[in-house]
């Protein structure tokens, strides 16, 4: 669930946000398992699906996140470093297709497995990533000579 939820923060979504569209991933996989063949991939997929359908009744909830059975909440295990949250405030600027390459990569997967998942040519796939660590480079201030 956690590394889940990092991967939709990766992809834009709030930490609220994520914790409920990987929640509600993980129910569909319960009912859905015995047809998922690869269920890191499933789950990403139907996540960022979950979380884009979110789009039409989000609200910035006052409450805290619900908390899973057992009593845990999930956001207190996606806690953020400083560093990571400058990360993820810097991939927040970039386009929707580069940053879900970027969360795809993050997590290990390839090119091809990348391609497969959204849907894309490789090329493409290539090219957004190229594109994307180059623009991160410069958020971040990680260029030769560059600046903030």
């Amino acid at each position: 669930m956690p590394k889940l939820t990092r991967f939709l923060m990766r992809t834009g979504a709030s930490a609220y946000e994520a914790a409920d569209a990987a929640h509600e991933a993980f129910a569909q996989a319960a009912v859905e398992w015995h047809r998922i063949k690869v269920p890191e991939k499933w789950l990403r997929t139907v996540a960022y699906r979950c979380y884009l359908r979110q789009i039409d009744h989000r609200t910035h909830p006052s409450d805290p996140v619900p908390d899973r059975p057992g009593g845990t909440c999930p956001v207190t295990e996606v806690t953020l470093r400083e560093d990571n949250q400058r990360v993820l405030d810097a991939l927040a600027q970039l386009p929707p297709t580069q940053r879900q390459v970027m969360a795809w990569t993050q997590d290990g997967f390839t090119y091809a497995e990348i391609s497969r998942e959204l849907g894309i040519e490789i090329a493409a796939v290539r090219q957004n990533h190229r594109r994307a660590r180059m623009r991160l480079k410069q958020i971040l201030g990680l260029l030769t000579g560059g600046t903030q």
